[in-house]
């Protein structure tokens, strides 16, 4: 299978040099943009996710160097989201973020000290996301030194994991009544993959980690049945707490067993 790529400026030697980067995906590029589906644009900006359903504007991008998530980065210190990894005085646990998506949380958490393993199996979330990962890069954003990126179905090797913090994000249903962000409509659309966070949950579980911790909608129903230990709310998501055991300074070493797989 291959995807449509629109470049209206063809820049080829920019592009190309990004796409290295991205070998699971096959694109072929044109200039003009195609009278229906989704397609993949490029320009000074670098990798996005259009429709030719949307207006020209709208698009599926990510970007951690400008933006609304660039702010958050920079403003979160003491977040639902630290506090549910265990982030403390002299404490920044090690974490894998087993659904990766668009990097909403992983960047919050690489920019306030925590290593972070981010896992992906989406091929087209796990493009935009590496991509702008190379941006940050290129912006020498300090924290990108605490992040990996592996393309990969975290459920494999997770069994792997033998400390530090397991993190759960599951999609938010489709069924949910509440208006799905674009980027979110778009993902669910195009989202092919045999996914069970049941499963996932259950791998987490079984491997050695210190804690667990699953998002999920305010209301949402425990995943997979499974209560957990505590709870810490925001406005509109939790966090259901899974520990197994306190965290030390070892839970803060990067996860090599668990890239090397």
């Amino acid at each position: 299978m291959y995807w449509v790529g629109v470049d209206p400026l063809q820049q080829v030697v920019s592009r190309g040099e990004a796409m290295d980067l991205i070998p699971w995906l096959s694109i072929r590029w044109q200039t003009t943009c195609p009278c229906s589906g989704h397609y993949f644009w490029w320009d000074g900006d670098g990798l996005a996710l259009k429709s030719a359903e949307f207006d020209l504007r709208s698009r599926v991008h990510v970007d951690f160097v400008h933006g609304s998530q660039a702010r958050r980065i920079k403003a979160a210190t003491g977040e639902a989201l630290t506090r549910a990894v265990g982030c403390q005085k002299g404490l920044r646990p090690s974490v894998i973020d087993t659904t990766a998506g668009l990097g909403g949380d992983l960047s919050v958490l690489a920019n306030l000290g925590c290593k972070v393993l981010a896992m992906e199996r989406d091929p087209v979330v796990a493009a935009l996301l590496v991509d702008a990962l190379r941006r940050a890069e290129e912006s020498e954003i300090e924290w990108c030194d605490r992040l990996r990126f592996r393309y990969a179905d975290s459920a494999q090797v997770i069994s792997c994991v033998s400390h530090g913090i397991v993190y759960l994000d599951p999609m938010f249903p489709k069924e949910r009544k509440a208006a799905a962000s674009l980027p979110m409509r778009v993902l669910q659309e195009l989202d092919q993959t045999t996914y069970d966070p049941d499963r996932l949950l259950e791998a987490a579980l079984d491997s050695d980690a210190a804690r667990v911790v699953v998002k999920r909608p305010i209301r949402a129903d425990f995943l997979g049945g499974r209560r957990p230990s505590s709870q810490l709310k925001a406005k509109t998501v939790r966090f259901d707490l899974y520990p197994k055991r306190k965290l030390t300074i070892e839970d803060c070493a990067s996860f090599e067993e668990v890239i090397e797989t």
